[in-house]
């Protein structure tokens, strides 16, 4: 088996192009050459403050540049690693890092949920030149099905579960960034604390390409940002995006044309779609992907329009098929559960064999349901578990949202199902009403829904200040429904 280093990977890139950008962010910039020799120091200095190089390895670093040399710096030490994030709760880290069994934390500040566990406190930007270390070590290559760093699932509809990407998934990602031009200089705007954005990063550089790392940024300066790091592509949550593009699409202004913008992990309905292509650009692509496959499939600029709801095609590498509940094909067009193939796809979580079902015969089932007709994309039609069933018909969540977020009153709208003795489960919505209002015509919005769904429409509708939603924007509907019960909304008719 080849074997995989990722400090001769960057090695590689500083001989041939060592004043290349490997890093920007707002307040320092990095050339390839540097990015080596900085690695090289935090890699010694680790070492020298006793770090156990092959145990598994947390990380609670918040800034982003110091988080991201550090993962390089693990990375280079063949030490797995994971995320231990500031936006968790001390419970759930220190439940994390009691399943992976992690020996040792980095951080940039000792807290009281580490104790018991060898704790680095790493001033990583202030580093000097540590003493000599043998650098051999950075430079030796590991086998490429070596776990090389653990992640989470978004947690939708449940507590998130664990599961390791070898050295042979990160080639794969990095093999892709380094072919699509688009890739070559990113503005991820997720914090790298984030699983998904650490491991976009990490394979970025191995690529050869250039990170942009920012904090917030607002509407109105994302234009002269794109301009002045010569940004490419940005990549945004679609619930980052919709709040700015609802809230600041009067300050914007349009993004040079070598920028594009990719946005998903949760739905991207039409009209915000036609938002964002009035404020900001025409290039927006709309991107499936999970946690454990990464990017699965890309829908482009020309497809919106004829699709409003449309995720594309699978990209190269990619099998996506549709099925009923016996496992057999569906016919085109009809809505089934989705099962994907990719090479290099985990096997497992961790410590979790009953959810680890989703992983059967080579393929992983995301739980999602979509649809294809032919000669036309994937269409994403929601989660298997949020289907709301009333009296035995099928109802989408998604297609709730659509009809609500039509009406010029709402701003944003989430669907779910309330329990009922009588019909099995009934629909309500919950809806944040346009410019922030605690009071509106829910008879009007009612009616609004039945004239384009009928019997689909939601029984009840109520007002929130928020839609509470888990870190990938996703909308956290069992707590709707909780939330619905405690306030005794739903009468004994139901």
């Amino acid at each position: 088996m080849t074997h995989f280093s990722a400090f001769t990977i960057l090695e590689n890139h500083a001989s041939q192009k060592p004043h290349a950008d490997a890093v920007i962010c707002d307040d320092a910039k990095l050339s390839y050459g540097e990015l080596v020799d900085r690695i090289t120091s935090i890699s010694g200095w680790l070492l020298n403050h006793g770090l156990v190089p092959g145990d598994v390895c947390g990380v609670s670093i918040k800034d982003q540049i110091n988080h991201l040399m550090c993962a390089m710096a693990l990375l280079s030490l063949h030490t797995p690693q994971v995320n231990l994030p500031s936006h968790e709760t001390d419970i759930n880290k220190r439940a994390l890092a009691g399943k992976l069994a992690v020996g040792q934390i980095i951080t940039d500040q000792h807290e009281e949920w580490m104790e018991g566990r060898s704790v680095i406190v790493a001033p990583i930007r202030t580093l000097v030149a540590p003493p000599p270390f043998p650098i051999g070590i950075c430079r030796e290559g590991r086998p490429r099905d070596t776990i090389g760093l653990y992640q989470n699932t978004s947690g939708s509809t449940s507590v998130p579960k664990t599961f390791g990407l070898t050295l042979e998934r990160l080639m794969m990602i990095t093999e892709r960034l380094a072919k699509e031009p688009f890739e070559a200089r990113v503005l991820r705007t997720g914090s790298i604390e984030f699983d998904a954005s650490r491991l976009h990063r990490i394979c970025a550089l191995l690529a050869g390409n250039t990170c942009v790392l920012s904090g917030q940024v607002p509407l109105r300066d994302l234009a002269s940002l794109c301009e002045r790091a010569q940004v490419t592509e940005i990549q945004m949550g679609t619930y980052k995006l919709a709040s700015l593009v609802q809230t600041e699409h009067r300050e914007a202004r349009r993004l040079p044309a070598f920028t594009r913008i990719v946005t998903g992990g949760s739905r991207v309905p039409g009209p915000l779609r036609k938002k964002i292509k009035a404020a900001l650009t025409d290039n927006l692509w709309v991107s499936y992907a999970t946690s454990e496959l990464g990017p699965v499939s890309l829908a482009p600029p020309g497809e919106h329009d004829a699709f409003p709801e449309g995720i594309g095609s699978p990209i190269d590498g990619v099998t996506v098929e549709i099925v009923g509940a016996d496992g057999n094909l569906l016919a085109p067009g009809q809505i089934g559960e989705a099962r994907v193939r990719k090479r290099g796809v985990p096997s497992e979580y961790l410590g979790d064999p009953a959810a680890s079902s989703v992983f059967r015969d080579g393929w992983f089932y995301p739980r999602d349901l979509l649809s294809r007709a032919e000669g036309a994309p994937l269409i994403f039609h929601g989660r298997v578990d949020d289907v709301i069933i009333l009296n035995s018909i099928n109802i989408f969540p998604s297609a709730i949202e659509d009809a609500l977020e039509s009406h010029p009153d709402v701003q944003e709208a989430a669907a779910f199902a309330v329990k009922s003795r009588i019909h099995g489960e009934i629909p309500v919505a919950a809806v944040v009403l346009s410019g922030g209002s605690s009071y509106g015509d829910i008879s009007n919005l009612l009616e609004h829904c039945r004239k384009s769904l009928g019997i689909r429409a939601p029984r009840k509708i109520f007002i929130v200040d928020r839609i509470p939603r888990n870190p990938a924007g996703k909308p956290l509907r069992r707590e709707l429904a909780s939330s619905w019960r405690e306030q005794a909304f739903v009468s004994r008719d139901f």
